[in-house]
C-alpha cells in the first residue's frame, strides 16, 4: 500500500487540509515540516483513524472535533485517503502482482457538550477506482485489515517519541518480547496457521469429552476430566493474557499522549519564570524607548546647530577665508600704518631719523601719506576683523573636538536604527512571553501530572499481572502436557478407545506439525530480521566491528529480546546502557529490517523521528530511511520533521524528498510566528514552503537561526 493523497476536515484543528504524498520510487520521501504543536500529531492520528477507526486513538473517548467548536452543534469529521495497493500472488511458481487504486472515506458526527464528544457511529466506505469509475466495496473494514493489519500500526504509523516500545523501560520484558514476536508474526502472515492450531485445540477438547463418555476406565475418565478442566483454565489464562496485553497497549498509548501533552504544556516554561522574563523585557523596552527619545532630541538639536551651517556653507566660507589669509600673508591686512605715522608726526622725527618738524619737506610727504592711508583704513579694518573672526571659527571647526555635521547626522541615524531594532526585538519578546503566559494553564498541568502518575501506576500493575498470568499459563501448559501423556498411555490400554485413539493421535500429530511449522517459520525469519537489523544498526551508528568499535552488533535472541553486543563480549540492555540516539537507531533498524525481510510495501509514517539525534548519526539515519527504493525493496516514507531536526540534513532532503510542505498553527502568533494570521478561529494551515524556505504565513521568530530563503506568495 502507498498513500497518494489525503483530505482532512474538522479533525482537531485540521479544519480543511489537502495533503499529497510522494509515490516516486526514486524519491520516496515526503517531508511534512511542522514545529511542536503545529499539527504533526493530529495529522498522524487522522491517518491512523481513517485506516483503523476509533480503537487506535490515544483515547477513544476524547473528542475529535476542534476544541473551540460550539457546544451542542453538529460537527462532521471526515478523513479521505487515496491509496494504491499491490497484491502479490504465486501462479505456477511465478510471482504475479496487480495494482489497484482505492479511496477510503471515514466520517463521524460529533455534537460536543463540554468535555463530552457525543460521537455518533463511524461510517467507513471503500471505493475502488477503475477506468469505468469508482465503485463502493463490501466489507471495507476486513479488506483494510488484510491490506494493513492492525497489529502493524506501530510499525507503519510511528510517533518518534513512542518508537522505543520494543526496548522501552515502561513495559515488562515479556511484553517487549511479545511485541517483537507479534510484529514478526503479523508481517509474515502467520495468522492462518495460528487459526488452524486453535481449531485443532478446540477439536481436541471435543474428543476429550467423548473419551469421558465412552471409556470404561475410571482413571482415564478422571484424567480426561482434568485435561478438560486444565484446558479451560489454559483458555481463560490465554484470554486474560491477551486482554492484559491490550490493556497495557492502551495504557501505554494514554500515558504517552498525556506525557506528550504535559511536555508541550511545560515547554512554555513556568509561570514564575515567564513573569520574571516579562518584567525584564518590559524594562528593556522602556529603556530603549527612553534612549530613542534622547536620540530624537539630539537629532532635532543637530538641525538647529551651527554645524548645519558649516555643513551647508563650509566650502564657500573656506574659499573666503583662504582669500583673507592671502591678504594677510601679503601684509595688506591688518592696517597698522595710520597710528604709526601720527606718532612720528607728534615726535617730529621719522623712524629713520629724518626731521619731521613743521615746514620740512619730510613732514609734508608724511602728511600726504597719512591722508592716503586714512582713505583706505575703513575697508582694511573691516577685512582684518573678518579675517580674525574667520580664523577662529576655522580653527574651531577643524579641531578634533568638533565633527562635521554630516558625520554627526550619519552617526545619529545609525544609532536610531539600532535602537529601533532593540525596541522591535524587546516588543516581540514581550508579546511572545505574554502569549506564553496566556497559554499556561496551571490547573491543566497539575491534572496532566496526576494522569501521568495514574497511568504509570496502572501500567506497572498491569505488567505485574501479565507476568503472573504468563507464569500461570506456562505452568498450566506443562500440567496439560503431563496429563496428555498419562491419558495417551491409558487410552492405549483401553480397547474401546481404538477409534477415538486414532483421531486423537492424528490431531496430536497435526498439532505438532502446525506448531512446528509456526516455530520454524518464525525462527527462520527471526534470524533474517536479526541479521538485517544488525547491518542497519551498525551503519546508522557508524560502528565497524573490525575497527574494534564499542558496538559489535545487535541481535534478536531466540526469546525475542533485542540486545546490543559490545567488544568485551558483554550484552548491553538497551533500556539503560544505550544512549537515546542509539536507542532510536536500534528501533528504526528493527522496523526497517522487518519490513524489508517481509517484502510488505506500506507507508512508514513517523512523527519526529530524529529527536535526540545529532551530527553524523542523525544524517546516517535519515539517509537510510529515505533512500531510493531498489529492485528488491520498495518503500514510501513520510516524515514529520521540526526545523531543528532538519538542520544540517538539508542536502539529504534536497536529494531524496519528492514532496515537501509546511504546517502552521495560527495560535502560534505572536509567541512564535512573526506575522499575524488573518484568521477568525484557531486552525492549522498548509503552505508550500520546503525545508529551505519561509513565507509570510510560516515565518517564525527564530527563522534567522536556520538561514532560510524567503518565498513570496
Amino acid at each position: 500500500m502507498k498513500l497518494v493523497a489525503a483530505h482532512i476536515r474538522n479533525f482537531k484543528l485540521l479544519r480543511e487540509i489537502d495533503l499529497s504524498f510522494s509515490i516516486d520510487s526514486n524519491k520516496p520521501l515526503t517531508v511534512i515540516r511542522a514545529e511542536n504543536g503545529s499539527g504533526k500529531t493530529s495529522t498522524l492520528q487522522a491517518l491512523r483513524w481513517a485506516l483503523y477507526g476509533k480503537d487506535v486513538l490515544d483515547d477513544p473517548l476524547i473528542r475529535l472535533s476542534p476544541a473551540d467548536w460550539p457546544d451542542k452543534t453538529l460537527c462532521e469529521i471526515v478523513v479521505e485517503i487515496d491509496f494504491v495497493h499491490t497484491a502479490v500472488s504465486k501462479v505456477n511458481g511465478e510471482t504475479m502482482t496487480s495494482e489497484s487504486h482505492f479511496m477510503l472515506k471515514r466520517e463521524v458526527g460529533e455534537t460536543p457538550d463540554g468535555d463530552s464528544p457525543n460521537r455518533g457511529q463511524e461510517r467507513v466506505t471503500l471505493f475502488e477506482k477503475t477506468l469505468a469509475g469508482s465503485a463502493p466495496l463490501d466489507a471495507a473494514e476486513s479488506r483494510l485489515a488484510q491490506m494493513l493489519p492492525k497489529e502493524m500500526i506501530d510499525i507503519f504509523f510511528t510517533d518518534g517519541d513512542a518508537a522505543l516500545t520494543f526496548i522501552s523501560t515502561d513495559v515488562s520484558d515479556s511484553t517487549k518480547r511479545d511485541k517483537v514476536k507479534d510484529a514478526i508474526r503479523s508481517l509474515l502472515g502467520l495468522d492462518l496457521l495460528e487459526r488452524v492450531e486453535k481449531r485443532i485445540s478446540n477439536t481436541q477438547s471435543t474428543l476429550n469429552r467423548q473419551i469421558t463418555r465412552n471409556t470404561s476406565s475410571d482413571q482415564l475418565v478422571t484424567i480426561t476430566e482434568k485435561i478438560v478442566e486444565i484446558s479451560e483454565q489454559k483458555d481463560e489464562l490465554t484470554n486474560a493474557v491477551t486482554t492484559l496485553k491490550e490493556d497495557i497497549e492502551n495504557t501505554q498509548r494514554k500515558l504517552h499522549a498525556t506525557s506528550r501533552d504535559l511536555k508541550r504544556a511545560l515547554e512554555a516554561g513556568s509561570y514564575k519564570q515567564l513573569a520574571h522574563l516579562r518584567e525584564n523585557y518590559q524594562k528593556q523596552l522602556n529603556d530603549a524607548i527612553e534612549e530613542e527619545e534622547r536620540l530624537k532630541r539630539q537629532h532635532q538639536e543637530l538641525f538647529q546647530s551651527e554645524s548645519l551651517s558649516w555643513g551647508q556653507l563650509g566650502q564657500v566660507f573656506q574659499k573666503g577665508y583662504d582669500y583673507l589669509d592671502s591678504l594677510h600673508a601679503k601684509g595688506i591686512i591688518p592696517r597698522a600704518a595710520v597710528p604709526v605715522l601720527e606718532e612720528r608726526l607728534e615726535t617730529g622725527e621719522c623712524i629713520c631719523g629724518a626731521d619731521l618738524s613743521e615746514g620740512t619737506i619730510g613732514r609734508k610727504k608724511v602728511c600726504e601719506l597719512l591722508d592716503q592711508q586714512r582713505n583706505n583704513d575703513s575697508k582694511a579694518n573691516h577685512l582684518s576683523s573678518l579675517y580674525y573672526q574667520a580664523k577662529s571659527e576655522v580653527e574651531k571647526w577643524a579641531s578634533n573636538e568638533t565633527k562635521k555635521w554630516s558625520e554627526s547626522c550619519q552617526e545619529l541615524q545609525e544609532q536610531r536604527v539600532a535602537i529601533k531594532k532593540r525596541i522591535e526585538s524587546a516588543n516581540r519578546e514581550l508579546k511572545s512571553t505574554e502569549a506564553k503566559l496566556d497559554q499556561i494553564d496551571e490547573e491543566e498541568i497539575e491534572q496532566k501530572h496526576s494522569q501521568e502518575k495514574m497511568f504509570t501506576a496502572t501500567l506497572r500493575q498491569k505488567n505485574i499481572e501479565l507476568d503472573r498470568s504468563e507464569a500461570s499459563l506456562i505452568d498450566t501448559e506443562q500440567k496439560l502436557k503431563e496429563l496428555n501423556q498419562s491419558q495417551k498411555e491409558l487410552r492405549q490400554a483401553d480397547e474401546k478407545m481404538a477409534g477415538l485413539n486414532a483421531e486423537k493421535t492424528v490431531l496430536n500429530d497435526l498439532q505438532q506439525v502446525v506448531h512446528g511449522s509456526l516455530k520454524e517459520m518464525q525462527g527462520t525469519y527471526l534470524k533474517r530480521v536479526s541479521d538485517r537489523m544488525n547491518e542497519l544498526f551498525l551503519d546508522m551508528v557508524g560502528a565497524d566491528p573490525k575497527q574494534n568499535a564499542i558496538f559489535q552488533g545487535a541481535e534478536i535472541t531466540s526469546k525475542y529480546s533485542i540486545v546490543v553486543n559490545t567488544r568485551d563480549n558483554r550484552t548491553l540492555n538497551p533500556d539503560y546502557e544505550v544512549n537515546g540516539a542509539s536507542q532510536r537507531a536500534l528501533t528504526f533498524a528493527f522496523i526497517w529490517a522487518l519490513t524489508e525481510v517481509s517484502g510488505v510495501v506500506a507507508p512508514r509514517v513517523i512523527d519526529t523521528p530524529l529527536g535526540m539525534m545529532s551530527g553524523n548519526v542523525k544524517r546516517r539515519v535519515l539517509e537510510m530511511v529515505s533512500k531510493a527504493a531498489g529492485e528488491d525493496v520498495d518503500r514510501q516514507v513520510i516524515l514529520f520533521l521540526t526545523q531543528s531536526e532538519i538542520s544540517h540534513t538539508e542536502d539529504i532532503l534536497d536529494k531524496q524528498s519528492g514532496i515537501t510542505f509546511t504546517l502552521v498553527k495560527t495560535d502560534d502568533y505572536p509567541a512564535d510566528l512573526m506575522n499575524a494570521p488573518k484568521a477568525q478561529q484557531s486552525e492549522v494551515r498548509l503552505c508550500s514552503c520546503t525545508h529551505r524556505e519561509y513565507c509570510d504565513q510560516c515565518q517564525r521568530t527564530n527563522y534567522e537561526d536556520f538561514h532560510l530563503n524567503y518565498r513570496g506568495i
